[in-house]
């Protein structure tokens, strides 16, 4: 077969793959016309692990290899590559050797291109740059076209200081510097504020704001935070649900589209009370004397996700207390199970918690104390592991000195019970990632495939499993979410700071993709080469992450 013909024929095939599609046409068959095709039988080496860079970038055409990690002896499968996926990228990275060796798992076609000439195409096309990116690191990866209204330009201080003295600055949060659309809209959802004073007595107000960058999240959590009845709430969630997807663009939002769909959780869960304390009130139920608080527990405590999920409410109260009288628990149970009604309403789900047997929504703090010592003391009998969500609470209104009390009671038992730490360790390790994707599906670790996976049980699960028991181990409960955690974890655990900071990328990576779903369940029918070589990179930090956290929490015996 003539070389033209070999050329045009390879050319037609790199551009139907990642990251050769974006190529312009010259180049793409200069690049086709620089390699060799080669051919390997089922079960041979195409390289070792350690090898040196070789002169060539590999693309299978047809065939199944499989991505083995070497040491003690054996051989650990890594990944698993087919039809359009790359052999031989490690040579952009570091020393360029190979990270595992390659073995065929059938007969496999293999179309080379010449290093060097790619190497040339990297440095012209962003988008190769990208690919590679995510084959090595989830960190700074995404770079798509699309923008987020955060990146809109918020209004100069020319236009706020010609409107200065229509809002008077005096009360306001104060924001320091320049305009800007993230800084603002967190400033004013911190101090649950529609406006922030600037210099020289200018104020920036959210519909200033809006004006600029077409969205409005202070407004809509107020209205939200301020609604008279479900038929209120209902249409602002959904328009901050579609406000949180218009917002996520790149990696970098997420931080922020996080801080806003904590604030619509938190928004969203005090309204549902203050309605359902009418109610009750008008019951004839007269709300408590006695010091109390509401707080929340698990993944709407957290504020992992860019969304909001049914959460677990409860209360403590001190039954010891002079003004404590019997019917405040009565109180306590109809509030609970008013706001329950509300949120079920409003269509929020989630996995919510179990109570375990002795535990209730409503309990004294004595009792919430008995209930953590037994946790913390005895983890095998109590279920540790199913009573984890329980870890991570928050204050959502009342006394917060009762949550504190709380709070110092149960960093003390962890204190005294490290084998409930290292339990939690190791079971984070019972919770692997998936594999890989092959052929349209996810490759779980035991070869199965499936045509769709759980986001938030692949990534967000076990990297909120593995923050909280770092935390835990340090004795600390706050704060909860666990982007916070693992930027605590870095302090605390320094020799894992890389780790730590890959196993942040990939939750963020996570969440990305949760968000723009909308849901957590995702098809790999979806996702597009450059989509599954992120979650796969996002997929091996995490696996990393779980074994350094239990390698440095569990003792070695």
């Amino acid at each position: 077969m003539k070389t033209s013909v070999i050329r045009q024929r390879v050319a037609d095939f790199l551009r139907r793959h990642a990251p050769f599609d974006g190529l312009e046409e010259q180049d793409l068959l200069e690049l086709a016309g620089s390699g060799k095709v080669k051919f390997h039988e089922s079960d041979e080496y195409v390289y070792w692990q350690g090898d040196p860079k070789g002169a060539f970038v590999w693309t299978i055409q047809q065939g199944r290899v499989e991505l083995l990690e070497q040491s003690g002896g054996g051989e650990r499968l890594r990944d698993v590559l087919g039809e359009g996926d790359l052999l031989g990228l490690e040579r952009f990275e570091g020393d360029g050797r190979c990270r595992y060796a390659a073995r065929t798992a059938s007969d496999v076609i293999l179309y080379g291109v010449a290093a060097n000439v790619m190497e040339a195409m990297v440095a012209r096309y962003p988008a190769m740059r990208r690919f590679l990116a995510a084959h090595f690191s989830v960190s700074g990866a995404l770079g798509f076209s699309r923008t987020s209204w955060l990146d809109a330009p918020a209004p100069p201080m020319e236009f706020l200081r010609a409107r200065r003295g229509r809002r008077d600055p005096a009360g306001l949060p104060p924001m320091a510097g320049p305009a800007d659309t993230r800084r603002a809209v967190r400033a004013m959802l911190r101090a649950r504020s529609d406006a922030v004073a600037m210099e020289d007595g200018a104020v920036l107000t959210a519909r200033d704001l809006a004006m600029f960058c077409g969205q409005d999240a202070p407004g809509v959590v107020e209205g939200i935070r301020c609604a008279t009845s479900v038929a209120e709430i209902g249409p602002l969630l959904a328009l901050a649900a579609r406000m949180v997807r218009a917002a996520v663009a790149q990696l970098r939002d997420i931080d922020d589209c996080r801080a806003i769909g904590a604030e619509v959780q938190s928004a969203v869960v005090e309204a549902c009370l203050r309605l359902a304390a009418a109610d009750v009130r008008a019951a004839g139920i007269a709300p408590p004397r006695a010091p109390y608080c509401w707080m929340m527990f698990g993944g709407a405590a957290r504020g992992d996700a860019a969304g909001w999920e049914l959460p677990a409410l409860a209360a403590i109260h001190d039954d010891g207390h002079a003004d404590f009288a019997p019917e405040d628990s009565v109180y306590f149970a109809a509030l609970a199970g008013e706001a329950a009604s509300r949120l079920h309403a409003l269509g929020l789900q989630g996995a919510g918690l179990e109570w375990p047997e002795g535990a209730r929504p409503s309990m004294p703090l004595r009792e919430w104390q008995r209930f953590y010592s037994e946790t913390v003391r005895n983890p095998l009998f109590h279920n540790l592991y199913a009573r984890r969500g329980f870890f991570d609470f928050r204050l959502l209104s009342g006394d917060a000195a009762m949550l504190q009390q709380l709070e110092r009671h149960v960093a003390s038992e962890l204190g005294e019970c490290e084998a409930a730490i290292a339990l939690l360790a190791i079971d984070t390790m019972g919770h692997v990632p998936p594999l890989a994707f092959f052929e349209g599906l996810v490759m779980e670790i035991d070869g199965a495939q499936r045509e769709s996976f759980d986001i938030g049980e692949a990534v967000i699960a076990p990297l909120s499993d593995a923050a909280r028991v770092l935390a835990l181990s340090r004795r600390q409960l706050t704060p909860v979410g666990t982007l916070e955690r693992l930027e605590m974890a870095t302090a605390n655990f320094p020799d894992g700071a890389v780790a730590m900071q890959l196993a942040a990328d990939a939750f963020r990576i996570g969440v990305y993709y949760q968000t723009l779903a909308g849901r957590s369940r995702i098809d790999c029918a979806m996702l597009g080469k450059f989509d599954q070589k992120l979650l796969k990179t996002a997929l091996v930090s995490i696996e990393r992450f779980l074994e350094f956290t239990v390698n440095t929490l569990v003792p070695v015996e």
